[in-house]
């Protein structure tokens, strides 16, 4: 007789608030949150190897929507593949939220020539007439082990405008 016994995934993320971005992210155990060079944030994972051998890479970020990339026209394009990025397997757009859920893999050469898939988690939240990123991205055959952590980050994400005090 076999007994099986099922464990819950325990996920422990803590809020962490920005006032800048006007953002909160709920971020996991042992993940650290650092400024992204080019402005917004970088989340890392616990260890070097995660970033290195698995590709992981979060950032969240803040910028003005341009007439092109509005939340709708951003969800149909990548409905379609385009060039290396294959068509979306989620594209899931809340108009009432203003709340766009992207999903989708690509492919890059790297070092040697290599040809690596990434699958990417993008939520774009409209705040107005900007929209904050949150994108989180792993090798496609790493992906499985972050799922859990980027859903935490990624769809986690809460917006509130900027000028608002916190």
């Amino acid at each position: 007789m076999a007994i099986l016994l099922s464990f819950p995934l325990v996920s422990h993320a803590a809020p962490y608030r920005h006032a800048g971005l006007g953002v909160t992210l709920s971020v996991p155990d042992g993940w650290k949150v650092r400024p992204a060079p080019g402005g917004g944030l970088r989340v890392l994972p616990p260890q070097m190897e995660d970033r290195e051998r698995s590709g992981v890479a979060v950032t969240v970020w803040r910028e003005r929507l341009r007439a092109g990339a509005a939340l709708d026209k951003l969800a149909a394009r990548h409905k379609k593949a385009q060039g290396a990025r294959e068509a979306a397997i989620r594209a899931q757009l809340d108009r009432k939220a203003g709340r766009l859920v992207l999903e989708y893999r690509e492919g890059e050469y790297v070092q040697s020539g290599l040809w690596i898939v990434r699958q990417h988690l993008k939520v774009v939240q409209q705040d107005g007439k900007q929209g904050v990123y949150a994108e989180c991205v792993a090798n496609a055959s790493e992906y499985h082990r972050y799922r859990r952590a980027f859903a935490d980050i990624c769809l986690g994400l809460s917006v509130r405008p900027v000028s608002a005090k916190g």
